[in-house]
Order: structure tokens, then C-alpha cells, then sequence
């Protein structure tokens, strides 16, 4: 029974929970953040902002505004994320939220643990430019996520 719950507690060190904000605006436009040329993980992508829940989060949701704050120092209320939809993928599993309420502007500190800013630039897009602009090819996250989270939001404003 022991190595069975040594395992369990391996599989759960190994396994991540990871939670992304799209932020739309006004002008139906969602905020993508540019991950910094020192970024570790895929320099020079285009991102949602969002990371790792950290064991510290009361809940998938408050880590979520807590990376929102950390790489882009807007603030978001937990009642205003709309949840859009769970992905698996090997190791991890990634929750997707979105809102149209945030307060704030755009701007790249140093991450809180690591020490270097994250991320180097910020656009506000539409879905159609994500998906016709080339320069914004190098992306980490497919353009269906955003369809899907433009409807969530419509009919959340529609109820």
C-alpha cells in the first residue's frame, strides 16, 4: 500500500495545473503578451497570459488572477473570469478563462521567483489577425480557443 501511495504522490509532483486569462476588450480585440528572448520556455512566442498554479493558490481560479497580475500587472476580480474549457495534455492540465473586466494597464516586471521579465511585448488583436498575421504565427495556444471564448463570454453577457 505504501509504494502505491508513493506513486500516487510522484504522479501529482509531476503532473502540472496550469490557468490562462484571455482578456478581451471593448472592441472584441484579445490581449497576447510576446514571451522575452531570455524566456526558457519558447523565447519569442506570442502568449495568453497565465502559468502554473502554484500549491500556495487557494484554487485554480486565484492562481490564474495571480499570473494574470505577475506578467502583465492587471488585476481581475474571481466572480468576472468566465471558465472557457480544460485541456489535457501529457503532464499537465491547462484551464482557460476569459473576461471582459480587468483594471489596469499592460506592463512586464520580473517575475516574483525567477527574477526576468517574462515577456517583451503586448498587442491587442482580433481573432482574424491572429490567424492572418504572419507575424504572429509563433503562438502557443490554437486560434479555436479564442472562438470558443469569445461565445462563452457572448452568452454569459446574453444571461
Amino acid at each position: 500500500m505504501k509504494k502505491w501511495q508513493n506513486f500516487i504522490d510522484e504522479v501529482k509532483k509531476k503532473h502540472k495545473t496550469i490557468a490562462s486569462v484571455i482578456c478581451v476588450n471593448e472592441n472584441n480585440e484579445i490581449l497576447l503578451i510576446k514571451r522575452s528572448k531570455t524566456d526558457p520556455s519558447k523565447p519569442g512566442y506570442w502568449d495568453l497570459p497565465g502559468g502554473h498554479v502554484d500549491d500556495e493558490d487557494k484554487s485554480i481560479e486565484l492562481g490564474a488572477i495571480r499570473e494574470l497580475r505577475e506578467e502583465t500587472t492587471l488585476e481581475v476580480d474571481e466572480k468576472d473570469l468566465i471558465y472557457v474549457v480544460k485541456q489535457e495534455r501529457e503532464g499537465a492540465s491547462k484551464y482557460i478563462y476569459a473576461t471582459t473586466i480587468w483594471s489596469g494597464s499592460v506592463n512586464f516586471v520580473e517575475n516574483p521567483k525567477s527574477g526576468i521579465v517574462e515577456h517583451s511585448d503586448s498587442r491587442w488583436v482580433t481573432i482574424d489577425q491572429i490567424k492572418d498575421d504572419e507575424s504572429l504565427e509563433l503562438r502557443t495556444f490554437p486560434a479555436y480557443l479564442l472562438d470558443e471564448a469569445l461565445e462563452k463570454l457572448n452568452n454569459d453577457q446574453d444571461s
